[in-house]
């Protein structure tokens, strides 16, 4: 595996952990105060390991950040498998940026019983207002607690989840320090969703979503577009988000969507597996 393809080299480690930071303190929100599930959040080496074993969700079991901050070594790795043996999860990820994977983390991974399941992809691009040219039809709202059911409900009909309890966690975060959500509606009608979270200078899109019936019609863009507006008001410099990886025969559609609005890539992330 070449690692060279996976990063942009001209960022530098510290820049990369803001990325990775940043993520890790808006997805740690949601595990904290939770009623709707048994959810467990722990700091482990520098990396931020969040647990819902209720779920078997990956992207609600991982571990952001580990080894950019402490190197990975058996005793880290011993501690984060241990938080997830006694949370109860079937299985989690580690997601680790190029910078930290060597042969030797490679080799360790493998020794644990990890194995390489797949890639993310992070963006990031400088904040500046985009011009709103979009679909008359549309138009976004931010909202307050009072509507945080209807957030939560069309973010999880979005997702195609199964558990309804969801849509109660996913609201969970309207209205906490940092953040500030949306919602797209189509001639009056509430088709789509998505937050963005700030810490300092740097911002995050946080979740995001588009009922199936009226994707294809910008809905994201305009999300899009008002969340770096607004990323910019608050004094944000750089704002971030990740996708799946775009690939030729599995094309991603909100990576297509970043790299229209000015996004670069910064780099793969892997997702690294374990089953219990």
């Amino acid at each position: 595996m070449n690692l060279q393809t996976l990063t942009n080299t001209s960022l530098s480690t510290r820049f990369i952990q803001r990325l990775e930071q940043v993520e890790g303190s808006y997805w740690m929100q949601y595990y904290r105060g939770s009623i709707t599930y048994p959810v467990y959040s722990s700091i482990i080496a520098g990396g931020m390991a969040c647990a819902i074993p209720h779920l078997d969700i990956l992207f609600m079991n991982r571990v952001i950040g580990l080894g950019l901050s402490t190197p990975i070594n058996e005793t880290s790795l011993e501690q984060v498998i241990r938080f997830y043996e006694k949370a109860g999860s079937k299985r989690f990820f580690i997601q680790l940026p190029p910078q930290v994977i060597t042969e030797e983390i490679i080799a360790l991974m493998s020794q644990f019983g990890f194995s390489h399941r797949n890639n993310w992809t992070k963006l990031f691009r400088t904040v500046a207002p985009l011009e709103h040219g979009t679909n008359g039809q549309l138009s976004v709202r931010q909202i307050e607690e009072r509507e945080s059911d209807n957030y939560g409900q069309l973010i999880f009909m979005s997702f195609n989840w199964e558990d309804s309890r969801l849509a109660t966690w996913l609201a969970s975060t309207v209205g906490k320090r940092g953040y500030r959500h949306y919602i797209v509606s189509w001639e009056g009608r509430d088709i789509a969703a998505g937050a963005l979270y700030v810490d300092g200078d740097m911002a995050s899109m946080a979740f995001a979503g588009t009922l199936k019936a009226f994707r294809g019609h910008g809905a994201q863009q305009l999300l899009l577009k008002r969340r770096l507006q607004d990323a910019y008001d608050m004094g944000a410099k750089f704002i971030t988000g990740e996708t799946a990886e775009h690939l030729e025969e599995k094309p991603v559609v909100s990576y297509l969507n970043m790299k229209k609005s000015g996004f670069q890539t910064a780099y793969q992330r892997q997702n690294w597996l374990l089953k219990f």
